[in-house]
């Protein structure tokens, strides 16, 4: 089989990828280890940038019709909540909404396949090689494909593009979440706890509408090894503490099992590029470290190797000098809030110091809208590092 671009996953990034390159007339080929719908662990939260990513993809509306949570509520190790309410309905702008991944990933891979790429599903990848100049060649489930240029979008266990020696270490967080019905709490309402046992992780609850409801948790794979942190018991703990849910989860009844999920937030340490070789999404470490929301940078970059990979049809040159050019762009757009980001996580490990700035934050209005929209991806961490907002802060 013959393609001008082969994409290995059909997960986001992969799928806008592959849906970009296919609307601009490119024959794509887009692998996908499992078949759709399929689950994918995850917190559902897909924010302002994800959002505007969907609505370039032609997306828009169909997003519009998941909630948008209005409050957020944050809670310090001291289980004290402070609620912050965003001004989305001021300026029309939305802030996020929660999707859940099966419907996503599932309606991103259908857009592909709408705008002519060919999706091939259920072929997990055995091997890629290159062709003596000529080419690459996937190998996957007995098929051969062979094409100018591979985009790598294996999510964070990266076992392609481990395989490659193009991403080094393992993933350095874990995620796990359960689906509940019959949750009493407002709608509206997103929240995010941060407690004392698994910081500088956290747990969350994004409504879902309907009375459903994504609660998880997550923390470094370190702690899980060393048995320290417990991630199942840790959501048991959770929704079982009436006090810190407002008996929200009183009546909650699990749809399924909890499932987990490796967070790979390394950006970095993956070599993005090679000889006919881009990485896009979380393969390429593009996780944040602080909240570990990857669905937005994953469809960012997907856009970002589509158009590094037009380029390269267009020139003819897919050497490791001419795609060197979609690296440098992944680093000038996230590498500063990554190094940001990993940072404030250090603050985070610390009980005390957390106790400390939330009580700054429940006097500082201004300063507490600032926090969440960093918290939520709206802002950039390395305004929370201005000397002005370190003062603010602490003192």
């Amino acid at each position: 089989m013959k393609a001008d671009i082969a994409v290995v996953g059909a997960g986001p990034a992969g799928s806008v990828a592959a849906q970009r390159l296919a609307a601009a007339g490119v024959r794509v080929a887009l692998l996908e280890r499992a078949t759709f719908p399929r689950d994918k662990p995850c917190g559902d939260g897909v924010s302002a940038d994800g959002l505007a990513a969907l609505a370039r993809t032609g997306l828009g509306e169909w997003a519009s019709q998941f909630p948008a949570p209005e409050v957020l509520r944050l809670t310090s190790p001291d289980d004290r909540p402070l609620d912050v309410h965003p001004d989305g309905n001021a300026d029309g702008h939305c802030y996020g909404r929660t999707i859940p991944r099966q419907l996503l990933d599932a309606r991103l891979a259908q857009a592909a396949v709408e705008a002519g790429a060919q999706l091939l599903e259920k072929t997990p990848v055995q091997g890629i090689e290159l062709l003596d100049g000529s080419g690459a060649a996937v190998r996957a489930s007995g098929l051969k494909i062979t094409a100018r240029l591979i985009i790598l979008a294996d999510g964070s266990n990266a076992s392609v593009t481990r395989k490659l020696g193009l991403a080094r270490g393992t993933p350095e967080l874990v995620a796990a979440r359960q689906y509940l019905t019959g949750d009493t709490g407002a709608p509206q309402q997103l929240e995010i706890h941060f407690r004392d046992g698994i910081l500088p992780g956290y747990t969350w609850l994004f409504p879902l509408g309907e009375g459903h409801v994504n609660v998880g948790t997550g923390t470094f794979v370190r702690r899980v090894r060393r048995d320290e942190v417990n991630l199942q018991e840790v959501m048991a703990r959770f929704v079982a503490d009436s006090a810190i849910t407002g008996g929200r989860l009183a009546q909650a009844e699990p749809i399924g099992p909890i499932k987990g999920h490796l967070l790979r937030t390394q950006f970095g340490s993956t070599r993005t590029h090679a000889e006919r070789i881009l990485v896009a999404g979380d393969a390429a470490g593009l996780v944040s470290p602080l909240s570990g929301e990857g669905i937005a940078p994953a469809m960012e970059s997907g856009e970002l190797a589509a158009a590094h990979a037009l380029s390269a049809l267009e020139t003819g040159d897919f050497s490791t000098e001419a795609l060197a050019s979609y690296t440098r762009e992944l680093e000038a757009h996230y590498g500063a809030d990554h190094r940001a980001a990993r940072i404030l996580r250090l603050a985070l490990n610390s009980p005390y110091l957390l106790n400390r700035v939330f009580h700054r934050l429940r006097q500082d209005r201004e300063l507490a809208l600032l926090i969440a929209y960093i918290v939520i991806g709206h802002k950039s961490p390395r305004l929370a590092l201005r000397p002005t907002t370190l003062l603010r802060l602490l003192t």
